[in-house]
């Protein structure tokens, strides 16, 4: 069923409904779901137990004990009118630190060389960039950020690494993204942050969510060190 803002709403399962806008850009639909996302987490928690944003979709998990697919879908509705015509918030900005000295960036040669470019090219047009949070997702904090320099896009690694530490700075197709655990990955590394990116301890526990802007800013080594002493 179509709804307006060109959104498409399906059922998944019997406890979760998912939000589409198929014949949206990606800036489209990187709209919609922040709009939509935000207007859900304010004002219906009581209706839905959570609401997970990706690139161009918005799942929403509710008790089916509570409510009937019926009454989601108006709900739906509803939430999506108000996303409408409410006066979109100013998303926050994030100034993150990295360093891209050599002993943090195994693949920042790579990249450079694929591309034509220097070093300090690369460093240069990553860190000047602005991006856009569009999705936490692959592990607990784990933001997929859009707005790489299309000189930068790099594909993923042919052999991924068993061991990305938390914190890895990396390059993964048209995206970059930050490693907030660490775990297996094969994203081009091109820098490092000390600042954590999922902290159970807190409240929420991550600290990005969809539609947050997001600009690297260099740092040395020493800045890195310090930096991550002082957290």
């Amino acid at each position: 069923m179509t709804i307006p803002m060109m959104a498409v709403v399906q059922p998944l399962g019997d406890s979760a409904a998912i939000i589409n806008w198929p014949d949206a850009n990606d800036e489209e639909a990187a709209e919609q779901v922040a709009s939509l996302s935000r207007e859900l987490r304010d004002h219906w928690q009581e209706s839905f137990e959570a609401v997970v944003p990706a690139f161009a979709s918005v799942t929403l998990h509710y008790s089916p004990l509570k409510f009937s697919w019926s009454q989601i879908d108006e709900q739906i509705r509803i939430a999506m009118e108000c996303s409408r015509v409410e006066t979109p918030a100013e998303s926050r900005h994030h100034e993150i630190p990295v360093c891209y000295a050599s002993e943090f960036v195994p693949d920042l040669d790579i990249v450079a060389t694929a591309h034509g470019l220097t070093v300090q090219q690369v460093i240069a047009l990553h860190s000047e960039a602005q991006y856009t949070v569009r999705m936490i997702g692959f592990s607990p904090g784990f933001p997929y950020l859009s707005g790489l320099p299309k000189q930068l896009a790099t594909p993923r690694r042919s052999t991924p690494r068993l061991k990305v530490p938390a914190g890895a700075v990396a390059i993964g197709g048209r995206q970059t993204g930050i490693y907030s655990l660490e775990t297996p990955g094969g994203w081009h590394i091109i820098g490092r942050t000390p600042v954590a990116m999922f902290r159970p301890d807190l409240n929420p526990p991550c600290l990005l969510r969809a539609g947050d802007r997001v600009s690297f800013v260099p740092m040395s080594v020493d800045g890195f060190y310090n930096t991550r002493e002082s957290l």
